[in-house]
């Protein structure tokens, strides 16, 4: 008889042999003994979980002589036949290579036949998540109304790529990792039947490199029981073509030591050994994290790492583990992050005594010349401002004449322009910025615009741009204050020579002839001058 494998020979052949997925198993069984059938199941999860395993325990349990139920024989003819793969009532179909529109007509075509010396004819469709779209569609009626006595099921390592049109037709079921400790304890007991001593180290060993995957567990094993008759650590790692857990502990211990000659000499043995050293990186990662978590103590291994430093570590060699998957000399990401770890320390120290060396001149400083409290107050404010990189505030004084304000506000009309940009009204600022405040009046800021600058004078005027612009001065000035526009030159007002014109009516000469409405409205928005008149 040729020889099986392990995961094929240790397959669970009865719902009491399955490991973990507790959860699944339970319901299945309660709807087997309950004959609550549902006409489409999907079973999702990682690889070697169980799900074509489970699969066939639950097309068991339909077409078993005593079924359907949980309990199934495993003798009759049809456990048999579900056993050995041959039965004619439980289709399996690689989703993979029978993905295409016409395999499904033909499974459509099957679908009508009754089953064979059976209850139910089961069509288990693995990794179905690769049939096409249009393959997809000719199974949904089918999949929604198969015929009595049909069974669909669905197993899929990534159920993101079924459309929720086959999701919602089916009962979904997810299935977990296995963790560590399920599958240590399997393989022990394999091993056991089988003759085999193990290291409970070799058995972690394998638990972690199989990812939560019970069938590449089985897989590590039986590679490992062809190389020897006996599997420790050593011969796990030979296998995995990975570091043994003793020599990432003296790797880490010669690192922390700052031994850079045996640190770099422990790289470049592993590199000529072939080892793996992007898994390497990956298992120091895990074994920080067990430092970090506290699950493996640091001072038992004679290490002399703060929990901020190991989590600096962490952050160093994650990037390292990163950087690898682009360069084909792995060990120099390997060498720079132990270059990083030991150089830091060194940085760290020169810092600290360069801000304890301050502390000390400051605290000269302060014994040298004392500090009032009005002292300290002004400096804390002065440091405030500059920190915030502030200009002081300003208000209106109210026992200040017009023209007193009137320079207060010219000598900040700058910040104002800020304010406005700040407040993110642009198009004020970019208006005002024309003009120059030449008058106040009581509560009323005059601003005077060139004649060639008529449309950012009319656009200011404008309600909706006005208004937003005397909120922003009302707050800066803190006082309410309006905003009224003339035409004419700032430089008329800086020499005490203003043009002779009334704030409250439009500017405009009286020399000026009068001309239609229209026209009058295009130079307030446009400015310029009239140069001819052309009658219709």
């Amino acid at each position: 008889m040729a020889y099986l494998s392990l995961y094929r020979r240790w397959r669970s052949q009865s719902f009491a042999d399955v490991v973990g997925q507790t959860h699944i198993v339970q319901t299945l069984q309660n709807s087997l003994n309950s004959g609550r059938i549902a006409h489409a199941y999907l079973f999702t999860g990682p690889r070697g979980t169980g799900k074509t395993t489970i699969a066939r325990l639950l097309a068991k349990g339909l077409n078993c002589v005593n079924g359907p139920t949980a309990d199934f024989c495993g003798q009759c003819h049809e456990c048999v036949g579900i056993t050995n793969g041959n039965s004619l009532n439980v289709i399996e179909i690689d989703g993979a290579s029978n993905r295409g529109i016409d395999e499904i007509r033909e499974l459509r075509e099957q679908v009508r036949f009754a089953p064979t010396d059976g209850r139910y004819r089961v069509y288990i469709i693995d990794e179905v998540h690769m049939l096409t779209t249009e393959a997809f569609n000719a199974l949904l009626k089918t999949l929604e109304e198969p015929p009595a006595r049909v069974v669909f099921i669905l197993a899929t390592t990534d159920p993101q790529k079924i459309p929720a049109t086959i999701l919602s037709r089916c009962q979904r079921y997810d299935f977990r990792r296995f963790s560590t400790e399920q599958i240590c304890e399997h393989l022990r007991y394999v091993l056991s039947k089988e003759g085999v001593q193990a290291e409970q180290e070799a058995l972690e060993l394998v638990a972690e490199h199989a990812q939560g995957g019970m069938r590449d567990a089985l897989g590590i094993i039986d590679q490992c029981m062809a190389y020897s008759d006996r599997i420790s650590s050593q011969v796990v790692s030979e296998i995995l073509g990975v570091a043994p857990r003793s020599r990432i502990v003296s790797f880490l211990q010669a690192l922390d030591k700052q031994k850079l000659e045996s640190v770099f000499k422990e790289i470049n043995d592993l590199y000529m050994e072939g080892k793996n050293l992007h898994q390497f990186v990956k298992d120091i990662i895990s074994f920080l994290r067990d430092l970090v978590l506290q699950t493996v103590n640091a001072a038992d291994l004679n290490l002399s790492w703060s929990k901020a430093d190991l989590v600096q570590m962490l952050e160093v060699f994650s990037q390292c583990e990163r950087d690898m998957r682009y360069v084909s000399t792995t060990s120099i990401p390997l060498e720079l992050a132990v270059l990083k770890l030991t150089q830091i320390p060194t940085t760290m120290s020169a810092l600290q005594q360069k801000v304890n060396q301050l502390e000390n001149q400051i605290a000269e400083l302060a014994k040298a010349r004392p500090v009032t409290a009005a002292t300290a107050t002004s400096a804390a404010t002065d440091t405030t401002r500059e920190a915030a990189n502030e200009e002081p505030e300003f208000r209106l004084n109210v026992t200040r004449d017009d023209a007193a304000n009137l320079k207060l506000i010219q000598d900040n009309w700058h910040r104002y322009l800020k304010s406005l940009h700040e407040e993110r009204l642009v198009q004020q600022e970019a208006f005002l910025r024309e003009g120059f405040p030449v008058q106040v009046e009581k509560n009323v800021l005059i601003i005077a615009f060139p004649k060639e600058r008529g449309f950012h004078k009319a656009s200011i005027e404008q309600e909706k741009h006005r208004e937003p612009a005397e909120r922003v001065l009302s707050k800066m000035l803190g006082k309410q204050f309006k905003i009224q526009c003339i035409t004419g030159d700032s430089e008329q007002y800086k020499s005490n020579n203003p043009p002779e014109m009334s704030v409250s009516e439009e500017t405009k000469s009286e020399s000026e002839p009068e001309y239609d409405e229209s026209v009058n409205a295009a130079l307030r928005m446009f400015g310029g001058k009239i140069i001819e008149i052309r009658d219709k």
